[in-house]
């Protein structure tokens, strides 16, 4: 069996976890690292018997090289997804899809007109739950109101890179994957609102606390409610979601979702069944791509939760 040449942009925690499950997989072989940081980029490289590039450009330009892993800061996502699809290769990007809608737009547009796989590491895709809070929702008639709140305490490892706009953007944009779910479950938005404050804002766009609020009417019908507040003081992290429809409400109560109904309350059946990574998705894919066209459905949710995003800026 040829294996599916792959090359990795980034050499930080999330570049190291797509090796590890790439390593696992008779089908794939890394076999090309890009990184800005020489060190930590071409020691990745040497542990995995790759080679190393400083450059991401010479990487997406390589011939020999099947599809490119793209674990980079958000900023850089869409022009980086872009050159790889111009030179023809398949795409697996880290959230956000882009931080630009045009250059969203034309991503999907490319890996139509050139039959690439374009793959955004959302994973409700292969998700249980996901999957089993669509089902029930599409039994609980229409859309009234879905809402979700994030309260996080303060700074940490990661929320260093949240606490900076110019890098990751509104925290709207850094929060994305918490905008996914709810727009594959009802569609995109006809009309955003937004407001945000930010305390301790300095010129090189960093700060120390936030408020971010978005509030969407669906396309389909139905109002979406999100609520982010940052560096505020509480103990731990906490998230409150629930989707009211017309028959009745889903929400998660304390990690266990359960549904309201006129005949009462139940929990959610969530069935255990084994789902391929979103690694062997992206590569079962690409094979495919082969003799039919990719279906770009995910793509197109990533964008459509790249505009509701966005709208927060």
């Amino acid at each position: 069996m040829t294996k599916i040449k792959i090359g990795i942009i980034g050499s930080g925690g999330m570049a190291r976890h797509h090796l590890s499950r790439f390593d696992s997989m008779d089908v794939a072989e890394v076999v090309a690292i890009a990184s800005r940081n020489e060190q930590t980029g071409s020691q990745l490289a040497a542990e995995h018997k790759a080679i190393f590039v400083s450059d991401w450009h010479s990487l997406v330009e390589r011939e020999g090289i099947d599809g490119v892993v793209i674990c980079t800061h958000n900023a850089s996502h869409g022009e980086i997804v872009l050159a790889a699809l111009q030179t023809d290769k398949h795409v697996f990007v880290e959230y956000p899809l882009a931080s630009d809608i045009g250059e969203g737009e034309t991503a999907l547009k490319l890996a139509e007109e050139r039959g690439r796989v374009l793959r955004v590491s959302h994973p409700e895709v292969v998700s249980n739950t996901h999957k089993a809070l669509k089902q029930k929702i599409s039994e609980l008639g229409d859309l009234l109101l879905t809402s979700f709140v994030r309260l996080t305490p303060g700074r940490g490892a990661r929320p260093e890179i949240l606490f900076n706009l110019p890098v990751s953007g509104t925290p709207a944009h850094f929060f994305i994957y918490h905008i996914y779910p709810i727009v594959d479950f009802f569609g995109g938005a006809v009309s955003v609102k937004r407001n945000a404050v930010y305390e301790g804002l300095t010129e090189n766009g960093q700060y120390d606390r936030f408020i971010n609020t978005l509030t969407v009417e669906f396309k389909r019908g139905g109002i979406g409610q999100w609520t982010w507040a940052g560096g505020i003081a509480i103990n731990t992290a906490e998230e409150h979601e629930r989707y009211v429809l017309t028959e009745g409400t889903i929400s998660d109560a304390g990690g266990e979702w359960r549904c309201t109904t006129p005949a009462g309350v139940t929990p959610l059946s969530i069935p255990d069944s084994p789902q391929p990574t979103l690694q062997e998705l992206w590569l079962s894919e690409i094979r495919d791509a082969v003799n039919q066209p990719p279906c770009l459905e995910d793509a197109a949710v990533a964008l459509e939760s790249v505009r509701i995003s966005l709208a927060s800026e």
